[in-house]
């Protein structure tokens, strides 16, 4: 197996989980605001898809993101670090046209990479120079890692979180 293809097979792999872990919830399961310290599913949901969509349509490929246009149409916040502050109820629907969409364009970006693009080093803004493969590692972690918040979230709501 090729490079690209494990890397778009890695983050096929995480954003199955992530989606099947944010899907089979209703609105009301979907802003649910659990006791103490942990996020509605609802916050977690689009922080983990507006860093698919800034890691790898935004750094890697160096194209616009999908985030703002949702935020605008939606009246969330246009910069999504505040996510984590908005006390409105977020809109299922759009972010869940949302996160098809940042996706596919995310995986369909890596399958018109080579190989040797994963070399490729890149100045961010959080982390220092990484190479193009270690986002990629980077965004496929923090999905999985997300769909585990989400997952217990729906836990504490009596609902099953993970597949299996």
């Amino acid at each position: 197996m090729d490079a690209i293809t494990y890397a778009k097979t890695d983050l096929e792999t995480a954003f199955g989980l992530l989606n099947t872990c944010a899907g089979g919830v209703d609105e009301a399961q979907y802003n649910w605001k659990p006791a103490g310290t942990a996020n509605t599913i609802a916050k977690s949901h689009v922080h983990t898809l507006s860093s698919i969509d800034f890691f790898i349509n935004g750094i890697i490929k160096g194209g616009e993101l999908g985030w703002p246009k949702v935020a605008q149409e939606n009246g969330l916040p246009p910069n999504p670090l505040e996510i984590w502050r908005y006390e409105g109820s977020v809109p299922m629907a759009p972010i869940m046209e949302y996160a098809t969409g940042v996706q596919k364009n995310a995986l369909e970006f890596i399958a018109s990479l080579k190989d040797s693009d994963l070399d490729r080093e890149i100045e961010t803004q959080f982390f220092g120079t990484k190479s193009v493969a270690w986002l990629l590692q980077l965004t496929g972690v923090h999905s999985v890692g997300h769909g585990g918040d989400i997952a217990a979230v729906k836990g504490m709501q009596g609902l099953k979180g993970l597949p299996f």
